[in-house]
């Protein structure tokens, strides 16, 4: 889990001051990568850093942190933890923590850039100075000239990746990590049963929903952060307005809607995923009449049905949902086809 800027300023809303616990370096065998956070303030926790003895420690530390009396500006420490038999983790490998104490001053601050869309939370790991919020190379004049030079890098990547860096000479280490993750764009036709079990499986991961149906009646009165809920009486119109790169799942009440959908996405032909709720059956009435209107075999090869992860038999909600889930999670770490 990563927790970005937003998560950062609503915990301080709701707790007063907070510690962040973010994984900067790793070595070997650890259970969390780089950029894993958590949040710890005097009534709890939420993230993790990777769960044991780890944790615990870290969990201990921050809270001295947050209980830290006349504080300075911007406090900052790091811990390195081999996980081995000291920990009693059986990783093997290191994990090294920033601690970053937030008080009112300090959210004042990074709120004011805390739900950018774009560019990179950039500060060192000692304490004193305030953080840059980095769209271009330009805001980092105030940093050293080795800080600029990892940003242009992990911009060029565009892949949303975290970075430490220090100078040739050892000088003291900064760390840049996108504000906003990457999301996965996932398009979901349907806002029966089925539909609600993937948005709810979904929830607290690094997507982007966008929640089709016919019909607002249809939906629940609360819909999730993570989801934008989008009534259209054309829903195979929406995959016209869909980024490429998006995950298109299918599983409205009408099976002529279905194909409508289906049809709309292959025609287009620019998409990561295309799955369709349902059986063998349904999946070769579906191939024969995407063919008859005009499909070629290459881009009806792209139809996933029935969807999920092996094709489970169940027909349970959740587990088709989960299933989906991991199919989707699998795919994304993937070269797209």
């Amino acid at each position: 889990m990563q927790l970005f800027l937003g998560e950062t300023c609503e915990e301080f809303r709701r707790n007063g001051p907070i510690v962040r616990v973010t994984v900067i370096a790793v070595e070997g065998s650890t259970p969390r990568d780089i950029g894993a956070a958590m949040l710890v303030s005097a009534q709890g926790m939420t993230g993790t850093v990777g769960g044991g003895a780890l944790e615990y420690d870290a969990i201990a530390y921050a809270k001295q942190l947050v209980g830290a009396s006349a504080s300075p500006a911007w406090l900052r420490d790091t811990k390195t933890y081999p996980l081995g038999p000291r920990l009693g983790q059986c990783c093997g490998g290191q994990v090294r923590l920033l601690f970053e104490r937030y008080g009112a001053n300090e959210i004042e601050i990074i709120s004011s850039f805390g739900d950018a869309e774009e560019g990179y939370f950039v500060r060192p790991i000692s304490s004193g100075s305030a953080p840059i919020h980095a769209v271009d190379r330009s805001d980092l004049n105030v940093a050293p000239d080795f800080v600029s030079e990892k940003f242009q890098m992990l911009t060029a990547n565009s892949d949303s990746r975290n970075g430490l860096v220090h100078g040739a000479r050892l000088d003291g280490a900064w760390f840049l990590e996108p504000v906003r993750k990457k999301r996965l764009p996932i398009y979901l036709y349907g806002a029966g049963h089925v539909g609600r079990e993937v948005v709810r499986v979904f929830g607290g991961l690094a997507v982007d929903i966008v929640w089709i149906d016919t019909d607002a009646a249809r939906f629940p009165n609360h819909i999730p952060a993570h989801v934008k809920r989008l009534v259209t009486a054309s829903p195979n119109d929406a995959a016209g307005f869909a980024p490429d790169d998006a995950f298109h799942v299918v599983m409205s009440y009408s099976h002529a809607l279905d194909l409508e959908i289906c049809h709309s996405v292959l025609k287009r032909g620019q998409f990561r995923y295309l799955g369709l709720i349902g059986s063998m059956t349904k999946r070769a009435r579906f191939l024969k009449r995407l063919g008859e209107l005009g499909v070629s075999e290459a881009a009806l090869s792209r139809l996933t049905c029935p969807l999920g992860a092996g094709g489970p038999s169940s027909k349970e909600p959740g587990v088709i949902a989960i299933s989906l889930a991991a199919e989707i999670l699998q795919l994304s770490e993937a070269p797209p086809r």
